[in-house]
């Protein structure tokens, strides 16, 4: 017997675009809520036309969006027009959230500032997503995640010790924002059960960056002291780091945390002479000539696959993981029979393969792929509204500009 998914009869609204917002749309759907994505033809969410020019059959209906907005609904609206701004006034009463991750001066910029939302419908939960939050003297500023890794503490601390500052390259203030948009959510929808009041949860994305950091702040507010870059190295662990392996740009990730499994690596490599030296004799001591270190362990390492390397040292009870490739981790048996990656057939894309929320419950709900712009017009302005056909063509835009 299937179980009903957790937001079952939930109704959100999405004003998102690119990652941030749209990737919590997209769990919130996995949860089972019925989310709508309000899109225009006159400004199409980037994420739809990053491949136009490779796919032009595909329009607007391809690339990265078809993997963030799974399993969510679009309507195309001109919020420009009064007559768009009432249909997504009628939309707000019969729903529960509305999401955005946009300037926080768009929403209050069409007539839809909280106050105003809260006037339509008491209870309506509102979460906003910005890059700086909503309140604040950046809160209008402009940014990207790079950007954003770099407000937030996070590039100063990535890189190598007297070298320059790192910017990660998959930029995480999107998925980290989107998770506590996404608890958020939840916890809005917590309290409105227990009081019947809704609220405006306000999350900046350089703040969920700076979240990543705990020991960056720590460093500072009880020790005052900048903390350097310290590359692949750990605070006390010794041998940590990144080991080339047999094979073009192969990898291996190896974490020995105790002076026991230190000795039990030591017998996996063949007790080395090197192992003896007074310099490797304690944690401590592997810490303080770590570089010397990394050089010796690589010696071995090179000698294997980084999947070799990781069975040695896994069966031993040593953490150890090759580094992967994309190919690699979609491959990968673990990663198969965990089911991340799900293969759907897009009505114009063809075959997608998506990753899932990281989590397996039978409280979620088996979605169907992105939606095509505009996919799902009838079924809320018709179903959902009870708008007239005629009204309903007024209301669609034709002409989509990229």
């Amino acid at each position: 017997m299937m179980s009903t998914p957790a937001l079952k009869g939930i109704r959100v609204i999405a004003f998102t675009w690119v990652w941030a917002g749209p990737w919590m749309g997209g769990v919130l759907a996995d949860m089972g809520a019925e989310v709508i994505k309000i899109e225009t033809r006159q400004r199409l969410d980037s994420q739809r036309v990053v491949k136009i020019t490779k796919n032009p059959e595909q329009g607007p209906n391809q690339g990265q969006f078809n993997v963030t907005n799974r399993g969510v609904k679009s309507i195309t609206l001109n919020l420009k027009q009064l007559k768009g701004l009432e249909i997504i006034k009628k939309l707000v009463k019969i729903s529960d959230v509305i999401i955005t991750n946009f300037a926080p001066r768009a929403l209050p910029g069409w007539g839809l500032s909280y106050d105003t939302l809260k006037e339509i419908k008491p209870d309506i939960i509102l979460v906003t997503l910005p890059a700086f939050g909503s309140t604040g003297p950046d809160k209008d500023y402009l940014s990207y995640g790079s950007t954003l890794e770099a407000v937030g503490g996070l590039s100063a601390s990535f890189g190598y010790p007297g070298e320059v500052p790192v910017i990660s390259g998959p930029y995480p203030s999107d998925p980290i924002g989107s998770m506590y948009g996404l608890v958020g959510v939840l916890a809005a929808l917590s309290y409105r059960n227990k009081t019947g009041k809704g609220q405006h949860v306000d999350i900046a994305q350089n703040e969920g960056v700076t979240s990543l950091i705990p020991e960056v702040i720590m460093d500072e507010v009880m020790d005052g002291r900048t903390r350097p870059r310290m590359g692949n190295r750990d605070d006390f662990m010794a041998p940590h780091g990144c080991y080339p392996c047999k094979g073009h740009d192969k990898w291996v990730a190896i974490a020995v945390d105790t002076d026991k499994k230190w000795r039990t690596l030591c017998r996996i490599m063949g007790n080395p002479d090197w192992c003896k030296d007074v310099k490797f004799s304690d944690q401590y001591s592997r810490w303080q000539n770590q570089d010397e270190l990394n050089k010796l362990i690589a010696g071995w390492t090179k000698d294997f696959t980084h999947y070799e390397v990781m069975q040695k040292l896994q069966d031993a009870g040593i953490a150890a993981g090759p580094s992967f490739n994309i190919e690699e981790l979609v491959n990968d048996p673990h990663v198969k029979n965990r089911g991340i990656f799900i293969e759907q057939n897009h009505p114009v894309a063809g075959k997608t393969i998506v990753y899932r929320s990281p989590w397996k419950s039978a409280l979620t709900a088996k979605n169907p792929p992105a939606p095509c712009l505009g996919e799902n017009n009838n079924y809320v302005f018709k179903e959902l509204l009870g708008i007239s056909e005629r009204e309903i063509t007024e209301l669609i835009e034709t002409k989509v500009i990229y």
